[in-house]
């Protein structure tokens, strides 16, 4: 988008459209798995991977790249709405898997970002994104072979009771507006924001590959470390402190403290989806894994659109510090509440 001379704040305002279609896809497939099955959305991933990654190969104008947004982030909603619910289900809720899907997303995340890097100066950003859309085709393939059964009848009430989230107990609905906290706080260094901002201080587009992929890569290799920590709750402070406090010294540095700071977000950032994972697990009902986890999500998502939709506006007035110190600051409304709260049901 950068390099088709799209605007910075209309970058901002596209990606801010992603995590809400997302999630609106994400709880209407999550509802819909838990009668269904999971295997029809790995499916979907696969085929609007394929989708969206061609729509960017042509794209041009703002409203064209919306178009790829609302396509990848109905994928991303598929995706998302059934690989917790399906792998907590195969293994009777043992969270730890969950740490360790999370590890895998983030190491594959890191080394896609490090050759793509490479490969946007090689064959270019076009070349790329129709390797993008084979991969698509691949993941499409791929899923049939996986094992998946029907719930049972779909049920309009029963869905509409897992759905309405004033039945969930006290602790759900405070840790919905935590999880909107995240969102918030993770919009304003998501998406676009960091290679973005990578770039602006100096950095060729495949340092921003090597240093954004090596920023995921801590992030999963982070997330394994800790995976075996069996205090979460002190597990979620730790990581939070540290999160906020790499974050919130970013938008000062030049191009090579930026670049480590990058990195030290990103093993925080792993450290911290321990935590989430964690709470997870705890709070959300066997009978209804995909739906809850999905109203969690919903709040973050929101919490993310909202803050993506502002970043653009803040970075192109005030510039990338204010955008980190915000996201250092919303923070730690999030992990301070989830500490206070881990534990209870």
């Amino acid at each position: 988008m950068k390099e088709r001379r799209i605007d910075i704040v209309l970058i901002g305002f596209v990606f801010a459209s992603m995590p809400l279609i997302m999630q609106l896809g994400r709880m209407f497939f999550a509802t819909l798995s838990d009668f269904f099955g999971r295997k029809p959305f790995f499916m979907a991933n696969g085929f609007l991977g394929a989708v969206s990654s061609l729509i960017y190969y042509f794209a041009h104008t703002p409203l064209e790249f919306l178009f790829g947004k609302v396509a990848e982030g109905t994928k991303e909603g598929a995706i998302w709405a059934v690989n917790r619910a399906y792998l907590l289900e195969r293994s009777r809720g043992n969270w730890r898997l969950l740490v360790n899907l999370r590890t895998v997303v983030y190491v594959a995340f890191a080394l896609g970002s490090l050759i793509a890097g490479f490969l946007a100066a090689l064959i270019l950003y076009e070349g790329t994104m129709v390797l993008c859309a084979f991969l698509g085709v691949s993941s499409f393939l791929l899923s049939f072979t996986l094992i998946d059964e029907k719930k049972g009848e779909f049920n309009v009430q029963q869905a509409i009771r897992f759905l309405d989230f004033r039945k969930k107990g006290r602790t759900f609905k405070i840790f919905l507006f935590l999880f909107f906290t995240l969102g918030l706080a993770f919009g304003f260094r998501s998406g676009y924001v960091i290679p973005y901002f990578l770039s602006t201080v100096g950095l060729s587009t495949e340092n921003v590959g090597l240093i954004f992929g090596a920023m995921i890569l801590m992030a999963g290799l982070s997330s394994y470390i800790f995976s075996r920590c069996r205090d979460v709750k002190k597990l979620i402070l730790i990581s939070g402190i540290a999160y906020s406090a790499s974050l919130i010294f970013l938008g000062f540095v030049t191009s090579i403290l930026a670049a480590a700071l990058v990195i030290a977000v990103g093993f925080a950032e792993g450290m911290n989806s321990v935590g989430q994972e964690g709470i997870l697990s705890k709070i959300c009902e066997k009978e209804s894994y995909g739906t809850d986890i999905g109203l969690l999500m919903m709040g973050l998502h929101i919490g993310e659109s909202a803050s993506l939709a502002l970043s653009g506006i803040i970075i192109a007035n005030w510039g990338f510090a204010v955008s980190f110190i915000l996201a250092s600051t919303i923070h730690a409304v999030f992990y301070l509440g989830a500490f206070a709260l881990y534990g209870e049901k």
